[in-house]
């Protein structure tokens, strides 16, 4: 029978001729979604059931889209680290393994963190669009050197953010229930300049930054978000942005994507605005690329699991 696979990821969607060859080389069968973002349950409902493999995105597995998909689907090779999207629990219970790639993007998102981290406290974003509107501004920034960093989630991004925050000489704390040394979210709040958001969207952290936490920073600290959007309480911090509470935030990610032009977000110059891709680094995307394909193969091997 010719294996059969979906692909709904964004990113082998965006080569798909590339990725059509590779998976035919492979001895698989392509069939390439439409997707703008992601695919919604609906979606999902509508085009599972026929299919071995399942190359995915951010896409809404939900345990109704699992048990369409059985019994063929043996595996689900989810395109980079985060699998929030996907019932877990259901997975495990109806016997589909989920494979993903963790740890492939901590240098490429810590850098962007770091990059929109300077953005904000240097003013780079707002000296750029004056300058090219025919201002010539001189703001005074503050310089990373002798701040504190503190960190919200401390896998191997996180890690990474705190090693090259302290390699610019910042002080680094981080808050991570499951690792040794956290400190309390309180004193992350409280006690840093630049509080960087770089854990996984769980039950216990959705909304974790929000009005309380917010209250609790520094008028003149910054808030950088690169993990999930529905991390940070988004009604909240728009709230904090307006008031000054805070001086600005940098936000990769966000609650509703994509963003759209006339967010209240948007229209803030003490913000900084990215599109979801702060895993942009051509090395990252391509060891992805391979690590996905290689979950494919090596769950498409594996024997079938009983659910």
């Amino acid at each position: 029978m010719t294996r059969r696979v979906l692909v709904s990821n964004i990113m082998m969607l965006n080569e798909q001729s590339r990725f059509d060859g590779e998976l035919r080389a492979l001895g698989f069968e392509p069939s390439f979604a439409e997707v703008s973002q992601y695919l919604d349950e609906a979606a999902c409902l509508a085009l599972v059931g026929d299919f071995d493999g399942w190359l995915a995105g951010d896409d809404r597995i939900t345990r109704a889209v699992l048990t369409r998909a059985l019994p063929r689907l043996r595996v689900i090779a989810k395109w980079g680290t985060g699998v929030d999207s996907i019932d877990l629990d259901a997975a495990r219970e109806l016997g589909v393994p989920v494979l993903n790639a963790p740890g492939a993007f901590s240098d490429a998102v810590a850098e962007c963190a770091i990059g929109m981290t300077l953005m904000l406290t240097r003013h780079l974003a707002a000296i750029d669009r004056a300058v090219r509107a025919g201002g010539w501004p001189k703001p005074r920034g503050r310089e990373l050197r002798g701040g504190a960093l503190g960190l919200i989630g401390h896998g191997a991004i996180g890690r990474r953010i705190g090693e090259l925050g302290a390699a610019f000489g910042m002080a680094v704390r981080f808050h991570d229930p499951a690792i040794e040394g956290s400190a309390p979210l309180e004193e992350i709040a409280a006690g840093s300049d630049v509080v960087c958001v770089a854990c996984a969207l769980t039950p216990h952290t959705r909304g974790l930054v929000d009005a309380a936490f917010l209250a609790a920073m520094r008028p003149d600290a910054v808030l950088v978000n690169v993990a999930r959007g529905p991390i940070v309480d988004e009604a909240a911090l728009l709230a904090a942005l307006r008031a000054g509470r805070i001086a600005g935030a940098a936000l990769d990610v966000f609650e509703t994507e994509p963003l759209g032009p006339d967010h209240p977000l948007a229209a803030l110059d003490t913000v900084v605005l990215g599109s979801h891709n702060a895993n942009n680094g051509v090395q990252a995307v391509e060891a992805v690329h391979a690590r996905t394909l290689r979950n494919l193969v090596e769950g498409m091997a594996a024997p079938v699991a009983k659910g």
